[in-house]
């Protein structure tokens, strides 16, 4: 049967899910357990409780329906953004008014859209400007920000990928050095600190100091705007591959992109009730098992297409609560109301996500933001 175009994201999801059904097989997954971030902070809920959230469609009363639908408040909301989209175009308020901590999950092209800036020019200071535009608007803000980066980076669906669908490389603009170069380049300068530091860091990578970039256009006072010291917003990113390597080859597991333990704070995977298959289940299970001491993130789920027993959303809730790293899950229901991934399309799911969210585990708010006056 053939998926509805339901959404913005329906090319990338389209290609994600179908591939999905076709690499539940046991995998190895390449990279070495790992300690939890030298760097950053993760801004985990307190007394190992757990956060739930959902995506939001830019409108507060879809949140808000939500809510009633699950009969619990949301702690956080995500938005799916492109490269150069500035958080102030809604995002940062809307999280405001709905007492919700936010989940950036950025990519470099808009849903189904042409890539806007490569690893490569990323790693070479081409975006300079945007993420110091992300470094001082969320620090202003004074609200926390999970920052899901490249999310899905080993899906050939995505620009960013190293590969293309056939199993064949990529160019040397998005080759995998190119991607974690890229990745510690927009971690260094968000989280920020001395400009003379972060500097320093850049050189040991053989990158151009910030706005240094050659071929970059900013002008004298662009680059003089940048003051001895970026402010420190509170900000904690997020790394999450796809358990399988899609597609299916040496190079393109999880562990190939993994940038350093110094430059994630989460790390997360994705998963969905149509294809979570038990080989999707066992690799799911390994790949939470190798990064042993860092926080878990389900950065998408969604009981569509076959959970009509709520047995899926029962399974991967009873999961987050028998293992304690788990400390986040995000309902994906597209970035559009009404699309089959509703949860009101799927009432036993709908159920168990009432039961399972009014436990005592999950945090209906993060800190400091249950008295904070929402505006619908």
């Amino acid at each position: 049967m053939a998926r509805p175009v339901v959404s913005k994201r329906s090319v990338r999801d389209q290609l994600r899910l179908t591939l999905l059904a076709g690499v539940a097989v046991a995998v190895s997954l390449l990279s070495p357990a790992v300690a939890g971030s030298a760097e950053g902070r993760s801004f985990t809920p307190r007394h190992h409780r757990i956060f739930h959230g959902v995506s939001d469609t830019t409108n507060n009363k879809d949140f808000h329906r939500f809510r009633k639908r699950v009969g619990a408040h949301p702690a956080v909301l995500q938005d799916f953004y492109h490269w150069d989209t500035p958080l102030t175009s809604g995002a940062l308020q809307r999280w405001h008014q709905t007492r919700t901590r936010g989940v950036l999950s950025l990519s470099t092209a808009p849903g189904g859209g042409a890539e806007m800036i490569s690893p490569r020019q990323i790693a070479r200071g081409r975006g300079d400007d945007y993420i110091l535009r992300l470094n001082q608007t969320i620090a202003e803000s004074k609200q926390v920000v999970y920052i899901r980066l490249f999310p899905e980076m080993n899906g050939y669906w995505n620009p960013y990928c190293a590969f293309f669908a056939d199993g064949t490389k990529k160019d040397r603009s998005h080759s995998l050095n190119s991607f974690r170069r890229a990745w510690r380049r927009v971690v260094v300068i968000i989280r920020g600190g001395k400009r003379r530091a972060i500097n320093r860091k850049l050189r040991q990578w053989h990158m151009p100091r910030i706005l240094r970039a050659s071929s970059n256009q900013s002008t004298v006072y662009q680059r003089e705007r940048v003051g001895r010291r970026l402010p420190h917003p509170k900000v904690a990113f997020m790394w999450s591959p796809q358990t399988i390597g899609s597609p299916y080859v040496p190079g393109n597991q999880p562990g190939a992109y993994w940038p350093g333990q110094r430059y994630v704070d989460w790390v997360g995977a994705d998963i969905y009730s149509a294809y979570a298959t038990p080989g999707v289940w066992a690799a799911f299970k390994r790949f939470y098992r190798k990064w042993r001491r860092m926080p878990f993130v389900v950065g998408e789920y969604s009981p569509w297409d076959n959970d009509h027993g709520g047995h899926f959303t029962r399974t991967l809730f009873t999961f987050a609560l028998r293992h304690r790293r788990v400390r986040m899950l995000i309902y994906y229901r597209s970035v559009n109301p009404g699309t089959p991934y509703d949860i009101d399309a799927w009432p036993r799911a709908k159920r168990v996500l009432r039961r399972m969210l009014n436990r005592h585990r999950f945090a209906p708010y993060a800190s400091g933001l249950r008295h904070r006056r929402g505006h619908r």
